[in-house]
């Protein structure tokens, strides 16, 4: 079963290389490298430098020869992954969040827009090519690679007058070009960042998979949460091989960061690991 996304996708043979084995950090692994994130993690609290935080997306998974297997984009949730980053930007400890989903989630949990970099863009979002206005639909936009959508936009909400631009998905194809404004924001981030984040991701997908790679010519060091070996193992600090919403629900634990799990979760809680 594919998502809405993928079928909308077209084909694209250079995804990287896919079919790499999974690896299972043993538990003692997994609270060593947890104690050396969570220090990393305080230490952007005490410097006022902020966590940069990069997740996957649904190109990271077909790249990967996956598919979003049973996820329906229309009706998914928030879970405990993208709950305990909201949590952790709360606290002050995450300030600019990247993404590669285009499920929209990160809005709809709660993470302010001007801290969120929707790279792939965003499946329930319309802009006018006019004056650039938003517009998220509470139903999927059944269209990507940036098309027009057939409808006009509502207005200018800078001078309230009526705007007759049009609109268009944001929605990124394989071949379409990452938006510049986005590209811009990443660069200032790394002025503002102490560590680097990379969650549930390869990093196989170029221009975002270099991120380690920029991250370390800035003297910046990253930590990966990802089951399989990335694309960069080699030059990051620390490689977390173990699921990422334990490794994120044990983080707030570890720092004393509440996370408001409300009532609605699509997936369990899980048992957050002790550090000592």
């Amino acid at each position: 079963m594919t998502s809405v996304y993928e079928s909308l996708l077209s084909e694209y043979p250079d995804k990287g290389v896919v079919g790499k084995p999974e690896i299972r950090d043993t538990e003692d692994q997994m609270i060593e490298k947890l104690r050396v994130l969570t220090n990393h993690f305080r230490n952007a609290k005490d410097t006022e430098k902020p966590i940069f935080v990069g997740k996957q997306g649904v190109w990271t998974l077909q790249a990967e020869g996956k598919h979003a297997e049973g996820v329906n984009f229309q009706v998914a949730r928030p879970g405990v992954s993208h709950k305990c980053i909201l949590a952790l930007h709360k606290a002050g400890y995450i300030k600019t969040i990247i993404t590669q989903n285009v499920d929209g989630l990160d809005r709809k949990v709660g993470i302010p827009v001007e801290d969120l970099i929707e790279v792939h863009g965003n499946l329930f979002l319309e802009v006018c090519q006019s004056c650039f206005s938003e517009y998220v639909r509470e139903n999927i936009v059944m269209s990507v690679g940036l098309k027009p959508t057939g409808r006009n936009c509502e207005g200018n909400k800078k001078t309230g007058r009526s705007c007759r631009g049009k609109l268009r998905d944001a929605t990124l194809d394989w071949d379409s070009e990452i938006d510049h404004k986005h590209l811009t924001k990443i660069k200032k981030t790394w002025k503002e960042s102490s560590h680097l984040l990379c969650i549930g991701t390869s990093l196989e997908i170029i221009p975002m998979g270099s991120l380690p790679v920029d991250a370390k010519a800035r003297g910046i060091k990253t930590t990966t949460i990802n089951y399989q070996e990335t694309a960069h193992e080699k030059i990051v600090e620390t490689a977390i091989h173990a699921d990422v919403k334990l490794i994120l629900y044990s983080l707030c634990h570890s720092l004393g960061v509440e996370v408001d799990l409300g009532n609605d979760l699509p997936d369990e809680v899980p048992v957050p690991l002790e550090i000592c």
